[in-house]
C-alpha cells in the first residue's frame, strides 16, 4: 500500500482540496475553513497514516477523536451531560489537531492561557482530559499509559445557611413533602439519595439507623433533632427525586438563594454542630465521614478551641 503525494489544489469556489491516491484509489478532502497551510498539514497527516498502516502500525489517535468517542460512550449517562458538552466546546480550540500523546502539554497550555480564571473553571477542562485519557488507556487500548493531569487547587465552595434560611427554603417548596426533606437534610446531614430511600423502620429511639454499605461498610447512627423527629416517623414521604429537585429549584428562586446547592444542606448541618461546640471527631461520626480529615474543613468555624488550648500552657 502506497500513498502518492498530490499537489494541494484550489477549487473554483475558493476552497482548498487535498487529493491522496492509495493503492489505486483516490481520496479527496476539502474544507472551506482551510488556509493553504491547513491543507498541506492535512495532506501530511493523511500520508503519514497511510505509511503507518502499510508498516503494520496503528496511526496515532488525536485528542479530538478520543473526546468524540468519550462523548458518545460515557457522557449520555451523566446527569450533567449538557454542562459537560459545554465544557468540551470550550476545550476544542486547545485540542484541535493535537495527538493523544500531547495531552500533558495541552493541559499546560490551557493553564497558561486561562491563568486569570477561577481554578474551578479551568479544572473542568483538566478533568475532561484526564477522564478521556484514562478511558483511552484502560478501555480502548489507544494509550500505553494515562496522562498525568494535575488539577489546580480549588477553594472549597461551601455555603452555610442559617436556621431561618433553611426554614424559608422548606416553606417555599411547592411540594410540602419536599420541604420536609429539606429540613431533614439540614438537621441530619444525610445526603438526598439516602434520605429518599429511608423508611420509618429505620427510625428507632430518636436515631436513624443508616446503612452506608456503599461508603464505610458500617451502620451509622444519626441522631434526630426534636424539630425533625416527627418528619422521620412518617418516612418515606411519598415524593419522587424529580419532584424534590423541582421543588428545591423553585424554592431557591423564591428565596433568592439560587447559588445554594442541595449538598450545602449537609455542609450546613456540619457548620451548626461545629459552631455549637461539638468536637470535630463527633461531627465526623454524625456525618459518616470515613476520616476526620474530611471534617477539618469546618474547623475555622470554631476557633475558640484554639484559644482554650493555648491557655492550658503553664
Amino acid at each position: 500500500m502506497q500513498g502518492k503525494d498530490m499537489p494541494v489544489t484550489k477549487r473554483p469556489n475558493g476552497h482548498y482540496q487535498v487529493t491522496v491516491s492509495v493503492g489505486g484509489r483516490t481520496t479527496r478532502k476539502s474544507s472551506r475553513h482551510w488556509s493553504f497551510k491547513d491543507a498541506k498539514d492535512y495532506e501530511r497527516k493523511m500520508l503519514a497514516s497511510v505509511r503507518d498502516i502499510a508498516a503494520g502500525r496503528q496511526p496515532e489517535r488525536l485528542i479530538a477523536d478520543a473526546v468524540k468517542k468519550w462523548l458518545v460512550d460515557h457522557v449520555p449517562r451523566l446527569r450533567s451531560a449538557v454542562k459537560t458538552e459545554a465544557h468540551v466546546r470550550a476545550l476544542l480550540p486547545y485540542i484541535r489537531g493535537r495527538k493523544l500523546s500531547e495531552v500533558s502539554q495541552v493541559w499546560a497550555e490551557v493553564k497558561a492561557a486561562e491563568m486569570g480564571k477561577a481554578p474551578a473553571t479551568v479544572n473542568h477542562k483538566g478533568r475532561i482530559l484526564r477522564q478521556v485519557t484514562r478511558m483511552a488507556w484502560r478501555e480502548w487500548g489507544w494509550l500505553e499509559r494515562p496522562a498525568v493531569i494535575a488539577l489546580l487547587p480549588e477553594k472549597p465552595r461551601e455555603t452555610f445557611l442559617t436556621t431561618e434560611q433553611v426554614e424559608a427554603l422548606a416553606r417555599a417548596c411547592p411540594n410540602p413533602a419536599a420541604g420536609d426533606y429539606v429540613r431533614l437534610a439540614a438537621y441530619t446531614g444525610i445526603r438526598r439519595g439516602h434520605l429518599l430511600r429511608l423508611t420509618a423502620h429505620e427510625v428507632r429511639e430518636e436515631f436513624i439507623h443508616l446503612d452506608r454499605t456503599s461508603k464505610t461498610k458500617t451502620l451509622q447512627l444519626v441522631p434526630l433533632h426534636p424539630r425533625v423527629i416527627g418528619i422521620a416517623g412518617r418516612l418515606p414521604l411519598g415524593v419522587s427525586d424529580d419532584q424534590v429537585r423541582d421543588s428545591w429549584a423553585k424554592a431557591r428562586a423564591a428565596c433568592g438563594l439560587q447559588h445554594v446547592r442541595w449538598h450545602d444542606l449537609r455542609h450546613t448541618c456540619a457548620s451548626w454542630l461545629v459552631q455549637a461546640g461539638v468536637p470535630l471527631h463527633t461531627v465526623s461520626e454524625v456525618l459518616g465521614h470515613s476520616s476526620t480529615a474530611m471534617t477539618r474543613r469546618y474547623a475555622h468555624l470554631a476557633p475558640d478551641h484554639l484559644a482554650e488550648a493555648i491557655k492550658r500552657l503553664a
